[in-house]
């Protein structure tokens, strides 16, 4: 619905063969390619293999700024609509529903390595789940990309 080139599941994603998925998905699974990779290394070489660097890697956290984790940020988190998804090649990394982001990939978001996106959100809400948040910020993508001069 958004154009994305393709989706990378790291080890413990969900199965998005499972037939509940498949067909939830109306068809959409066999559109965009789907690879499994044996883990975040593998992950990161791929998407650089595929022009993706490092500094347009980013990973949806519900943070507005502050901390992932309890460890400061490197670099302050950006709202969704802040980013430029269009200007270069890049990813957005979703954590599983509840457990969010592995601790890999947090350690990654305090100490610089990936970018932290949100969703701002009115006061007193916590979070939106996973496939919400992560639709939110494709959507912009989507938004952004249909409106390039």
């Amino acid at each position: 619905a958004v154009g994305v080139e393709a989706c990378l599941l790291l080890p413990n994603s969900c199965d998005v063969w499972n037939p509940k998925a498949i067909r939830s998905a109306m068809g959409t699974s066999f559109q965009v390619p789907i690879r499994s990779v044996k883990s975040w290394d593998d992950c990161l070489d791929f998407m650089a293999s595929c022009g993706v660097s490092r500094a347009n890697i980013y990973a949806a956290t519900m943070e507005g700024s502050e901390a992932v984790n309890g460890k400061e940020l490197k670099y302050e988190s950006l709202a969704h609509y802040s980013v430029d998804w269009v200007k270069d090649s890049n990813a957005l990394v979703l954590g599983k529903e509840g457990t969010g982001l592995s601790s890999e990939l947090r350690d990654g978001v305090a100490r610089g390595e990936i970018r932290s996106v949100h969703v701002p959100m009115e006061p007193g809400i916590e979070s939106l789940n996973a496939a919400v948040c992560g639709s939110v910020i494709m959507f912009e993508y989507h938004r952004q990309f249909n409106s390039k001069d």
